[in-house]
């Protein structure tokens, strides 16, 4: 093989590997645009954007080194155009990535809040209406009243046997319901660790992969040097 052959033969393969890394780069310019396009200013929706932004982020970086491949050898002025604005990109990448950071922990932290006021609001009123059902079956005196109560919460027609003993049903009903406000306190802290820890993941997971693509669009800058 000729120097010649295997010049043209690396002009071929770089070209190639520039092909590849233009349409990687523009998937993901695409993908990046429908999710902006669809977040809403919310934090439990910014903080899903920019998890799926963070998921997208390797498909990015390949096809800016992709593009990069070769220096600057055999582009057209357009080009060199176009790798000098994809070179301060990436600068400008990197720096965005590195605020995405405080901007997670801000979303995580409300979301946080966020969620414990529901969940407090939510076990709040169970607990409530437990205790309301109680009272109510504690001062029921026939079978007709307890069936209507029961009927009330069932949603359905509920029928007591006539030879059903009142006070031994009532004591049943609610030590039945005790047991199920104790499940509830029970569960109450369990619950909100496992969503507490679920959170925490999530925003860990984010952070780290906005730091270290942060890093590599940084190192792309600092290589592309010779594209500036």
């Amino acid at each position: 093989m000729t120097i010649l052959q295997s010049q043209a033969r690396q002009v071929f393969y770089s070209s190639i590997w520039r092909l590849v890394g233009y349409g990687l780069l523009l998937i993901a310019i695409i993908n990046l645009l429908f999710l902006l396009i669809k977040a809403e200013i919310t934090p439990l929706s910014e903080l899903q954007t920019i998890i799926a932004i963070m998921e997208r982020i390797p498909v990015a970086l390949l096809g800016m080194v992709l593009i990069f491949y070769g220096q600057k050898g055999d582009r057209s002025f357009v080009e060199a155009i176009i790798l000098k604005f994809l070179s301060w990109f990436s600068l400008i990448a990197a720096v965005v990535l590195i605020l995405v950071i405080p901007v997670n922990i801000n979303n995580g932290w409300q979301i946080y809040h966020q969620h414990n006021a529901t969940a407090n609001g939510q076990l709040v009123m169970l607990k409530d209406n437990i205790q309301q059902f109680k009272e109510q079956l504690t001062a029921a005196n026939s079978k007709n009243e307890i069936s209507a109560l029961l009927q009330q919460q069932a949603k359905q027609i509920v029928n007591i046997p006539e030879s059903a003993n009142i006070e031994k049903l009532k004591t049943d009903l609610i030590a039945n319901l005790q047991n199920n406000q104790d499940n509830i306190k029970n569960q109450e802290q369990p619950f909100r660790e496992q969503k507490r820890s679920l959170l925490l993941k999530q925003c860990l997971r984010c952070n780290f992969g906005a730091l270290i693509s942060s890093i590599l669009f940084l190192m792309i800058w600092k290589s592309t040097e010779w594209a500036r």
